[in-house]
């Protein structure tokens, strides 16, 4: 599931940075929001990239072959 991050005026002053239907901070500045949007959005996109490399459970394609000699 990807989140949609937004944001939005709350208020007079503040604007909201919300996931979906969750808000989950205030900023003063919009400059601020931003900030923080485009920050979870890269950790968003790190944790995908992450989640789709090959861990040592699961090698790919091409493991290394076990060279060690038999004792």
């Amino acid at each position: 599931m990807n989140p949609v991050f937004t944001i939005a005026k709350w208020g007079g002053r503040y604007w909201a940075v919300f996931d979906g239907d969750g808000l989950i901070c205030l900023a003063v500045y919009k400059k601020g929001a931003l900030e923080v949007k485009r920050r979870l959005e890269q950790m968003e996109r790190r944790s995908r990239e992450e989640s789709s490399l090959p861990t040592a459970a699961s090698p790919g394609p091409n493991p290394v072959p076990d060279l060690s000699l038999p004792v």
